[in-house]
């Protein structure tokens, strides 16, 4: 088994399509794996093996997906890194998972702070695109990786069990960790996704999602690996990109998460573009109002086809789906529902003794299959919570119906979705603690009507010390990704707290806060 094995068979049975587009440049699937190969090889001469860990750290480019291809072939395990991190995030990822290399765009060395290399003893050396630069012995050129591609004939044969990539995301508390990904794990899932959601050779497939997202990973790069369709890739987001695209490229396939399609359909110019060419919308990664779901409907007309559905990164990626379908009355068929399980899992609702609870019962989704992760990278304690009694216990709270249709009511973790990307309360919790003045704090969830929720944060002093509120945003702006930024700062004289003394976030889970300052401009 290798995750690259798709690629190659493409390129031997379709090497002249259009595999990938970017900024007007087309790339063939010949030319994909050869660039690859290439590149696989340039990696084997650096002493790269099976097993090796690789981080990347590259923003949406051709790069990042001809790289992650060359690492699959030669066994090695893709570690995409958000490009959004800042350095202390950018280090836990690194040191947690024990990267042995990192590729990164120049532009981005930034993010790499001072204390590198000391707190991140795993790493041999960091690979630099666009960096001409001389090899100093550990930063180098990422040109030292373009080998000869006739150095690689095929892909590494890998056993089922070996992990083939490696994505960051929460426990059921803490910080991020390394989620293990077995050969066998993406086979099941991310190989039939293009079939559970309908793709085809003839698609083509819009991708303005961040490539270093599972979302992405399986429905933008792997799906057209897959099934011989088209890539279309933009570096970034934007709305009116995003439509001038589709009506240039005749885009069939929109992947993306709320907000994204929030902002297509709300842009003042978006009559002025023929978005006709779009057969089918894949709207995930946050739960999908339905105003947003019947808005879609109303403005393409019956002939798009709009599946929604639930996943998360412990599962792979996908874990069940379900095409929006209207009554008679225009009505949403099982209104909030995120569909039923996919082929090859089972999808179950949990009490607290791990016991199946019965339709119609809120519980813990568990899930069981082929898609569930290897675990927690070092992370044993973790992984034997997740992986309790032969269940991926998720930490959502769901209800299912007998016909095995299943809603989210709530999560029983404390990670907040603001607009598709993940954001855990102890990252910002601590940079808040770094204050010499802080003694508590503690981030909720609030709603928002463009990005779903976003994080706000509480703090109190310690006796006879205050800071400014403007200062702790400061520091929050120095240390996190703008996207974890609190939407709000707000001091009390004291947190909420249970017997035991544990800040309790459900006692600061009201209105919105009036008083501290907007965190993120």
């Amino acid at each position: 088994m290798n995750r690259a094995n798709n690629l190659a068979r493409q390129a031997r049975d379709r090497p002249g399509a259009a595999a990938l587009v970017f900024s007007g440049r087309t790339i063939s699937f010949a030319a994909w794996w050869d660039a690859a190969r290439a590149h696989a090889d340039g990696l084997m001469r650096q002493g790269i093996r099976p097993g090796d860990r690789i981080a990347f750290f590259v923003g949406a480019r051709p790069e990042f997906m001809i790289l992650q291809y060359a690492c699959f072939a030669v066994g090695g395990v893709a570690m995409p890194l958000n490009t959004l991190y800042r350095a202390e995030e950018v280090e836990h990822a690194v040191a947690q998972c024990e990267a042995h290399y990192v590729i990164a765009e120049a532009a981005l060395l930034d993010r790499f702070g001072p204390a590198f290399r000391a707190r991140c003893p795993s790493v041999r050396r960091i690979f630099v695109l666009d960096r001409t630069e001389a090899d100093d012995g550990f930063l180098a050129p990422a040109a030292l990786l373009h080998g000869d591609a006739a150095g690689l004939v095929a892909p590494v044969d890998l056993p089922a069990e070996a992990v083939g990539q490696m994505l960051y995301t929460s426990a059921t508390t803490g910080r991020a960790k390394g989620v293990m990904l077995t050969q066998a794990n993406l086979a099941a899932n991310y190989d039939a996704s293009p079939g559970w959601l309908g793709y085809g050779p003839d698609d083509v497939i819009l991708c303005a999602l961040p490539l270093f997202n599972t979302f992405a990973l399986n429905q933008c790069i792997n799906a057209v690996t897959v099934t011989g369709g088209c890539l279309v890739v933009l570096p970034k987001f934007d709305a009116v990109a995003c439509m001038q695209t589709i009506q240039d490229r005749g885009c069939t396939v929109f992947p993306c998460v709320p907000t994204m399609l929030q902002k297509v359909l709300s842009h003042p110019d978006v009559d002025r573009f023929d978005l006709g060419s779009l057969d089918r919308i894949m709207v995930g990664a946050a739960p999908v109002p339905t105003p947003l779901l019947l808005k879609a409907r109303a403005y393409f007309g019956a002939g798009l086809t709009v599946i929604t559905g639930y996943g998360l990164t412990e599962g792979t990626a996908l874990i069940t789906t379900m095409e929006v379908a209207l009554d008679p009355d225009g009505r949403q068929l099982r209104e909030k529902s995120v569909g039923a399980a996919l082929p090859g899992m089972e999808v179950s609702i949990l009490g607290e003794d791990g016991a199946l609870l019965p339709p119609g019962q809120a519980g813990e989704i568990g899930i069981r299959g082929p898609n569930v992760m290897a675990g927690y990278y070092k992370q044993p304690e973790e992984t034997a919570t997740a992986l309790a009694g032969g269940w991926l216990h998720t930490g959502d709270i769901g209800v299912m119906d007998a016909g095995g249709y299943l809603w989210i009511v709530d999560r029983k973790k404390d990670v907040i979705i603001r607009g598709g990307q993940n954001i855990y309360p102890a990252d910002i919790e601590e940079a808040l603690y770094s204050h010499p003045a802080v003694a508590e704090a503690a981030v909720v969830a609030r709603y928002d009507e463009l990005f779903g929720e976003v994080p706000c944060a509480y703090v109190a002093f310690k006796p006879g010390h205050h800071a400014a509120v403007e200062d702790l945003a400061a520091i929050c702006k120095e240390r996190l990704a703008y996207y974890k930024l609190p939407k709000t700062i707000e001091v009390l004289a004291e947190l909420p707290k249970g017997p035991t003394g544990k800040i309790l976030r459900r006692g600061l889970r009201g209105p919105m806060p009036q008083a501290g300052v907007q965190a993120d401009g």
